[in-house]
């Protein structure tokens, strides 16, 4: 064996485990061999920018964190645990993000001992807090472990890799050799946490160092330069010990940036009985401290709330987790703001699922798919983005229907904040084993209406940041999955020679649903699957210059 292939033949968790130093008393992991991709798909990914990913884990409930209080199926839905009586709903008054959505009540709040100024609330009035609703993806999975890898990974939901959608990225930024050899003295990437996620494994490579204190470091164990033996194992040996004392140049740097006091003083305080707030902390350290490091992940738990789920007070339950996260962020927020790099800072939340609709007989939730995400900071256009929980057209396992697959966040992430170009993104979101070939767009309909704009205010790729009407609009297909019909429901902003077709997973047109002019509006084409196998199929609208696909499940 080769031993610049040592590492890729290594499993993930020894890999991790193999190549350690001490921080704090705990152990990093890091770094694998990782492959440079070609210069064209590198062009545009040079940029000061920072992105801190917040996983809130256990799979939290949307409909009682961003909450559409004037549907009568909430009230029904959930009419123990939801906000339903005259007192809850007054509560909303001073947190409505539109006439028909509120924001949890107990994250316009900063509870502990150390509030500031800013909070969640007034992020979103500010401008600094995007909200996108119902964003999930097809063929949801409702297994924790499952569920998180799909999300990490950036795949379809069928598909099982072992790279995640960060670290691929990641990977076209370092030289080949990296870690033998770096561009930069500083990581790449940051997990405040003993372990690092799927999200930043790369093709050969983690791409992120797990480290819970980067102001304490301490000196690895030094790596004796014995004689390697003269057997197979030799030069592997060889390599382990170089890529650890590699490794350690980034245990140096920490060392040598946290010698100055001034590198660890924030701005603010931060609630010493928050953990997500004390993780962001030592973000904000290595952004103050001048570091380089373009990715930060932290994450807070467990949203798992099958039993006495409690979103109305922050004594225990998601009411406690949301309020810790909204203070957590507008701490964090603020104390970028005071350190003058917000500019640069953009945060994103994701978690592995949402909840059902309905309650369960525990004062709690299950699993269920869909569920809205935030992204916030100064680079945000900060909208409620996407239409109303749709709580009467669920799937079959009355579940939410996504309107967003999450792929089109993560889009917008890599090409208009890190200015990833279109060939990069399609190599990282769109490879070609991937069975779902929907191109991931960057805009997004604001507060439902066709009406589309960036994410980003200032996107990199220097994509225009005005809004524009969106001529054509493809929804998913309800019910999905389809035991025998199904109705497609598009909309269009102006009259158009509509073609909408149907394909199965090899690209043999199976159907085609219309194939005329349609005036504008809101049109629901029924079809009738009956006489196709179980499997994925895909349907394409092609109307007003915009062609969309999306994937639909046929079970027998």
């Amino acid at each position: 064996m080769k031993r610049r292939d040592f590492i890729k033949h290594i499993p993930l968790g020894l890999a991790a485990a193999s190549i350690p130093f001490s921080v704090a008393g705990f152990s990093g992991r890091a770094f694998g061999k990782s492959p440079m991709l070609d210069a064209l798909l590198n062009s545009q990914g040079d940029t000061d920018r920072v992105l801190v990913l917040i996983n809130l884990q256990g799979g939290n409930d949307g409909l009682n964190m961003v909450i559409p209080f004037e549907d009568p199926l909430y009230a029904s839905n959930r009419a123990g645990i939801g906000f339903t009586t005259a007192s809850d709903t007054s509560s909303l008054a001073n947190f409505k993000l539109r006439a028909d959505l509120a924001l949890n009540p107990v994250m316009g709040i900063t509870p502990g001992q150390n509030p500031t100024p800013t909070t969640f609330m007034n992020m979103f009035t500010e401008g600094k807090l995007a909200v996108l609703q119902n964003v999930g993806y097809t063929n949801p999975n409702r297994s924790h472990f499952r569920a998180t890898d799909i999300w990490n990974s950036g795949t379809d939901s069928n598909l099982v890799i072992t790279t995640g959608w960060v670290g691929r990225y990641l990977e076209t930024l370092v030289p080949e050799d990296y870690p033998l050899s770096i561009n930069s003295p500083d990581p790449v990437a940051i997990s405040i946490d003993y372990s690092t996620s799927l999200a930043f494994q790369g093709d050969k490579s983690v791409m992120a160092l797990a480290v819970t204190d980067p102001s304490k470091y301490s000196a690895a164990a030094n790596y004796p330069d014995d004689t390697n033996p003269a057997n197979n194992f030799g030069s592997e040996l060889s390599f382990v010990r170089g890529v650890l004392q590699q490794s350690d140049v980034y245990g140096a740097r920490f060392a040598s940036v946290f010698s100055n006091a001034n590198a660890t003083k924030n701005k603010v305080a931060y609630s010493t009985t928050n953990g997500l707030a004390q993780q962001l902390k030592k973000v904000a350290w290595c952004i103050n401290a001048g570091m380089t490091t373009k990715v930060y992940f932290v994450s807070i738990g467990s949203f798992d709330t099958h039993v006495n789920e409690n979103s109305k007070n922050t004594s225990q339950g998601q009411g406690l987790l949301l309020s810790m996260l909204a203070e957590a962020i507008s701490t964090f927020q603020q104390d970028i703001e005071l350190m003058g790099v917000a500019d640069r800072v953009l945060g994103m939340t994701y978690s592995e699922f949402g909840r059902r609709v309905n309650q369960n007989g525990s004062s709690g939730t299950d699993h269920g798919t869909c569920a809205p995400m935030f992204v916030f900071g100064n680079g945000v256009n900060g909208e409620v983005y996407g239409h109303h929980p749709d709580l009467k057209n669920l799937d079959i396992y009355a579940d939410l229907i996504n309107q967003f697959d999450f792929r089109q966040v993560y889009a917008s992430l890599l090409t208009q904040w890190f200015g990833a170009n279109d060939t990069l993104r399609k190599s990282i979101l769109n490879k070609p084993e991937f069975s779902t070939q929907a191109d991931f767009l960057s805009q997004f309909p604001i507060n439902g209406s066709g009406t589309m704009q960036n994410l980003i205010k200032n996107p990199i790729n220097g994509v225009a940041p005005t809004s524009k009407p969106a001529s054509a609009i493809l929804y998913q297909n309800y019910p999905n999955p389809v035991r025998s019909t199904t109705e497609i429901r598009f909309d269009l902003a102006e009259g158009s020679l509509v073609r909408l077709e149907v394909f199965d997973s090899r690209g043999e047109l199976m159907a085609t649903l219309a194939d005329t002019y349609h005036g504008s509006g809101t049109y629901t084409i029924p079809f009738d699957a009956s006489r196709l196998a179980s499997g994925t199929y895909y349907y394409r609208l092609d109307a007003g210059g915009v062609v969309e696909n999306r994937a639909m499940t046929i079970v027998r």
